[in-house]
């Protein structure tokens, strides 16, 4: 009994660690999170899983073409896109901290943007679960909020990192958002 409970507090502690990392993005560089890298590539993977799955709810509930393995494509390709992303916006940054002369690594900052993703896989499960129950259409307002809070979030991690000026912090935040957003247009007009 006393092996359980010790895992279980070892649990609880990590999941405490991995939620105060998720509010609090820019840590995950002043630390070496190696013991949280695994949570961190999951974060991105699965918001843009729920955001990919709610679109395919919503695509099954009015298009007659959408089948259930479309669906199930649909979020497959959601985790592509959410890795791609997280990828992008991490050398996007990390060139932005070149540029401004401040001296960034990218492998440190890459857990930053991995964290930065946390409060919007909580905004896309409470879209997703909304739509469950209420059959609303929120994949434009939960799913779109999500993502760009994530961006937000990533914004400020770089601009506190890098200490970079606000000008070329708005020019990443710029070149982030039309990354994101092609990365969400992808996921809407994929035609599966």
């Amino acid at each position: 009994m006393d092996k359980i409970t010790k895992i279980g507090t070892e649990f609880l502690r990590s999941l405490c660690q991995i939620g105060r990392l998720c509010i609090h993005p820019e840590e995950a560089y002043r630390k070496s999170y190696s013991e949280y890298l695994f949570a961190g590539v999951i974060i991105p993977c699965l918001t843009y899983l729920f955001f990919a799955l709610n679109l395919g709810i919503e695509r099954l509930s009015f298009l007659s073409s959408a089948t259930g393995l479309k669906t199930t494509l649909l979020v497959f390709f959601g985790i592509i896109v959410g890795a791609v992303t997280v990828a992008a916006l991490s050398a996007i940054a990390y060139v932005t901290g070149r540029v401004s002369n401040k001296k960034v690594n990218g492998f440190r900052f890459v857990g930053c943007v991995e964290y930065s993703f946390g409060i919007a896989l909580i905004i896309e499960l409470i879209g997703l679960i909304t739509r469950l129950i209420t059959h609303a259409n929120t994949t434009s307002s939960f799913g779109v909020l999500g993502i760009f809070v994530a961006l937000v979030s990533v914004f400020r991690c770089l601009q506190t990192i890098t200490g970079a000026p606000k000008h070329i912090c708005a020019c990443f935040a710029a070149v982030g958002g039309i990354l994101t957003m092609l990365g969400l247009n992808i996921l809407f007009f994929a035609s599966f």
